[in-house]
Parts: structure tokens; sequence; C-alpha cells
């Protein structure tokens, strides 16, 4: 299946993630509430790509509802270098779309009699779901191209998963998951015009900065990932914070950017920012919650709700067009690996 096919069928899968969770995966997340109570000492996330960015939209709901602290590990450092500090009374969620990522899965099986270990996989059946205590599925389909269902479907898992690892109630996301999947057809159907401009302002970027904060900078990893898997084009993602502690230096005619502002101070940070470089002769494309004031330098594309949370999740077609669109562009088709695979096997 082509990458374009895959990014189209978001909205579909998103919607019979909600349905199942509506129904038999209610009782999934309610067992998750089982594994965790006051005496978790952490709740530590795993994974690797897609997979290790995802957490980043539920870390800072967890940080202020659960009284464990959070801990963000890419699974092949944790493997390495931090097996020796996982205790009994920690929760584990390893996070592989495959199910059988190399460094996600050794984790998953090294710790197989570890009773606090939670899986988010595509596939029950693969090594780190049968290894780990629980596993909730993402429900995406068959994908064989860049992540674009499975970052989507994990996403909004972390969401539910959140919920659940907080003693909260999980329903009122199972209905904004609903809004966002009609969202993404919409985009689909109706803004094609918006990736045409957003793609010709990007041009003549040989280097792509993505920037943005809180739980929108999975946005913005994901896009860095992907933009190099697809286009071949170099990018590097930073916080809009560490954007201005040195790398503002390289702001200014032939400095490129993508950037995420979702609602709230932190929003209002990265479009005041996006305004500035653009002024300063930086070419870029803000996915925005609110308009930003127009310059021949920027382009804003406006998405909503406008949520921390679920801005990543409204992003995710827009992103996905724009990255089919810069690949085509430098002569490349986005899904075609020629250097690795779907499923990476080797550390």
């Amino acid at each position: 299946m082509a990458f374009l096919d895959e990014v189209a069928e978001q909205g579909r899968v998103l919607r019979d993630l909600v349905e199942f969770y509506r129904a038999d995966g209610d009782e999934l997340l309610c067992k998750v509430g089982h594994m965790t109570s006051h005496r978790t000492r952490s709740i530590t996330f795993a994974g690797m790509g897609t997979s290790e960015f995802v957490p980043m939209i539920v870390r800072d709901y967890l940080g202020d509802k659960s009284k464990s602290p959070v801990v963000l590990w890419e699974a092949g450092e944790l493997l390495h270098h931090g097996m020796e500090s996982i205790r009994d009374d920690d929760v584990i969620v390893a996070i592989s779309q495959s199910g059988e990522s190399i460094e996600t899965r050794r984790v998953v099986e090294i710790l197989q009699d570890h009773q606090g270990v939670i899986s988010v996989t595509n596939n029950p059946r693969s090594a780190t779901a049968r290894y780990s205590r629980l596993d909730l599925p993402m429900l995406a389909g068959k994908e064989a191209t860049i992540s674009t269902k499975t970052y989507t479907n994990s996403m909004a898992v972390m969401l539910l998963l959140s919920r659940a690892l907080a003693t909260d109630d999980w329903l009122p996301v199972l209905d904004d998951l609903e809004r966002a999947a009609d969202s993404m057809d919409e985009f689909l159907a109706n803004r094609g015009s918006e990736i045409d401009r957003a793609a010709d302002l990007l041009k003549e970027a040989h280097t792509v900065y993505f920037i943005s904060r809180g739980p929108a900078f999975t946005a913005a990893r994901q896009a860095a990932l992907t933009f190099q898997e697809g286009s071949h084009v170099f990018t590097c993602a930073l916080p809009g914070g560490s954007m201005r502690h040195g790398p503002f230096e390289i702001v200014g005619p032939g400095h490129h950017a993508v950037m995420f502002a979702s609602d709230g101070h932190g929003g209002d940070l990265m479009r005041s920012m996006a305004l500035e470089m653009a002024e300063l002769g930086s070419r870029v494309v803000l996915f925005t919650s609110a308009q930003v004031g127009g310059h021949t330098n920027l382009t804003s594309i406006v998405l909503q709700p406008g949520e921390p949370e679920l801005f990543s999740l409204e992003c995710a077609v827009p992103q996905e067009l724009l990255l089919d669109r810069m690949a085509a562009d430098r002569g490349w088709t986005a899904g075609i690996f020629t250097r690795g695979a779907k499923i990476t096997e080797r550390e």
C-alpha cells in the first residue's frame, strides 16, 4: 500500500480504535488501574522512533495527576544503560508498533517476570505483547510504509492509558478521538491547497528545523524523524526554549522551520517566535490553533481543537501530506526504504 493510501486511512482506523475501547477494550483499561497504586515508584515509558515520542503527549498530564514520577526512555538506552534502575514497584509501558523492534522486545523479555509491564502494540501475537502482563492494542491495521496509522493510534492509546493510570475517566477522551478522526477526513477532502503553499515555502530547504513546546513537541519529533525517512532532508527537532539558547543565531535567509503552536501560553510563545523568525528572513510553516498575522515568509495552517494533548493528533495528516509533497519535490517517493526496513531487527 502506498504512503498516501495509509495517510487516508487514519480517520477510519482511529474510529475503529474508539469503537473497541468503548466495548471490549474498556475491560483492558480497567485492568491498568489494578496494576497501579499509591505505592507505584515510577511510570516508565520505553520505545524506539515514533514509539519513543508518543508518550510526550501525556507526560504533563501524568505529572500533574499521578503521584508517581514519569520517566521517558529510548528503549535502546534503557536496555544497555538503565535496566538496573527498574524495580518491582515500577510500572513499565513498552511501546512497539510491530511488537518486534529489537530493543523494546529485549527490554520486555528481560522483564517478563515483572508484574507491572504493559505493552502497546499493533500485533497481539508479537513477542513484546506476549512477554507483557497486559497488551493494549493499537488496532491500526496493516502498515507498510512510514508510520502514519500506528502513530495516530498509539497517541490515542497513550491518552486512554494516561487516564487509566491516573484512575481518571477515559470516556471524554473517546469523544475527543472521534472528533479528531472527523478532522483528519475533512482536511484530506478540502484543504490540500494549504499544503501546496507550505511546500512551496520549503522548496529550497536543505535542512528543516521542527520546533514546538509541551505535548505538541510529539509532532515536532515525529516530523523530524519521518521527513528524514521520506524526503531525505536533514532535520533538527528542538523545544522552543532550546531554540533560543544558541540555535537562534542561524535564523535568517536560508533557514527553514516547521513550528507547532497549540493553545495556551506555550503556543503563544511559539506564534510570537514564528513571526519573529519570518521577519528576520527565515521561511516558516506554522501549524497553529490561532491565525498569525500575515508575512510573506510565513504560512499558517490553522487546526482545531487546539488543546495541547490533542494538537499532535490534529497535525498528523497535514504534516504527512507536507512530507509527501516535499519528497516528490526532491524526486523521492515517501515510504520506500532503501537503507532499512519497516521493522528494525538489528541494533
